[in-house]
């Protein structure tokens, strides 16, 4: 698996590769010496699970791009797994984490592509060193590789999006204690940094179809109550993230989150300032990248684009 750890000055141009549970997408971005970021191409297909069709989707791929590319997984193709560090010498931490996540992931080390990532030591006051550990399976990847190879690309790195997500938020966001929350159809993802690093990562069967829109904003046909129901059990869930942050980890109040996908009215973003008396604002894709056509591009991609914020992809 290709480096995952976030850097400081990305390309110029990347082309990424979005595989999902339920589609590809295609990202070419560049980025101009003054810093803006545009999209030049957006493209989608759904598909059920695209990881596992490398042979079968090479030839999409190969028609809209040209020469290395990267590869963007979704879950569930990889696992995020915080873990404490071991006391041992700095020499042995890798090796320690890797057998560390031997008894966490679902199938076979061996069988696993593994990044760690080492948060800084200050993130936890001192009484534990902590690290996420990335494991995605070799077997898909490695179909993947030897499929662009046949037809003249390489891949150069692997990401996930959980990291493109808090690249988002890091370009975004100004506090040390911050957080973005990324709302899809049938969940969302609440994701809670330090120092430009995230400290946790949740996951809600929360989405803004459970809280009454569908993908276009419109408000659709649901039970009395139920939204109010939803809205509360998605509140209590940030609520008791933000006092493990501040209580457990002991990082102060979350100052400010970025809410990324809502799709329309009712401004989310005002009813959780209103509940949970913190700053929550919405944020929109056009706020940090820019498109080359007049076009929107498809709503999938989304979490892609904080890839642009990368370094050391092709």
């Amino acid at each position: 698996m290709g480096d995952m750890k976030r850097r400081n000055r990305p390309a110029r141009q990347q082309t990424w590769v979005y595989l999902t549970e339920s589609g590809i997408g295609l990202l070419v971005l560049e980025r101009s010496r003054q810093g803006i970021v545009q999209v030049k191409t957006s493209l989608w297909r759904a598909e059920d699970k695209p990881l596992e069709q490398a042979e079968q989707l090479a030839d999409w791929v190969a028609q809209h791009t040209r020469g290395q590319l990267n590869l963007l997984l979704s879950e569930p193709a990889y696992q995020l797994l915080l873990v404490d560090v071991p006391d041992v010498p700095a020499t042995e931490i890798d090796a320690a984490l890797r057998f560390k996540a031997a008894e966490l992931i679902s199938y076979d080390l061996d069988d696993a592509a593994v990044d760690i990532i080492l948060l800084p030591t200050e993130a936890y006051r001192g009484r534990l060193r902590m690290a996420f550990v990335v494991a995605a399976g070799k077997r898909p990847l490695s179909d993947w590789a030897m499929a662009m190879a046949k037809r003249g690309h390489r891949i150069e790195c692997i990401d996930v999006d959980q990291l493109t997500l808090r690249n988002t938020a890091i370009r975004t966001l100004e506090r040390n204690q911050s957080g973005l929350l990324f709302i899809e159809a049938d969940r969302c993802r609440l994701i809670l940094l330090f120092n430009q690093e995230i400290v946790l990562s949740r996951q809600f069967e929360i989405g803004y179809s459970n809280l009454g829109l569908d993908a276009d904003g419109v408000t659709g046909l649901v039970l009395e109550g139920t939204v109010d129901i939803q809205f509360e059990a998605l509140s209590l869930e940030i609520r008791r993230s933000f006092d493990f942050y501040e209580a457990q980890l002991g990082l102060g109040a979350i100052s400010e989150v970025a809410v990324l996908g809502w799709p329309g009215e009712p401004d989310i973003s005002e009813m959780l300032s209103a509940r949970l008396d913190t700053r929550f604002s919405l944020l929109h894709p056009e706020d940090f990248i820019l498109s080359s056509t007049d076009t929107d591009w498809p709503v999938e991609l989304t979490p892609a684009l904080g890839a642009a914020f990368r370094e050391s992809a092709a």
